[in-house]
């Protein structure tokens, strides 16, 4: 990874890992299609949004991440939402630049769900997160 990238992707990503982290709402929005700005195959502009809100205070490395949007993502595990859970915590995760876009994988655990410990795959163009 050139320096730019790795630039780059230290402005958002939580580098030293959150662990022990929660998420505690998840929101997700598609963006209109705007005609206007199509080139090609597909709109270069937001499609869709995914939004973890999360409460970093008890992370063992990161605590001042608050909120991660992913723009134009697309979940990549069958049969396993987000959505709907009060408490999700943040095991580990791995980043992979694949140039055009990223994919990420979460291990979660939910106390209140069968099984408890999940994987949460997602591919998603480009992220920006809100730090305390």
């Amino acid at each position: 990874m050139s320096d730019l990238k790795l630039k780059n992707l230290s402005e958002w990503y939580w580098v030293g890992g959150l662990h022990d982290a929660c998420i505690v709402g998840v929101e997700t929005y598609e963006f209109p299609f705007n005609y206007n700005k199509f080139i090609g195959k597909k709109n270069k502009f937001d499609r869709n949004l995914l939004i973890l809100k999360i409460n970093s205070k008890g992370a063992i490395y990161d605590n001042t991440v608050k909120e991660i949007r992913l723009f134009n993502y697309e979940i990549l595990t069958d049969n396993i939402s987000l959505e709907g859970r009060d408490k999700v915590w943040w095991l580990a995760d791995r980043l992979v630049d694949h140039g055009n876009y990223y994919t990420l994988e979460i291990d979660l655990q939910d106390l209140d769900s069968v099984p408890e410990d999940f994987t949460f795959k997602i591919k998603f163009e480009r992220a920006e997160v809100d730090r305390e």
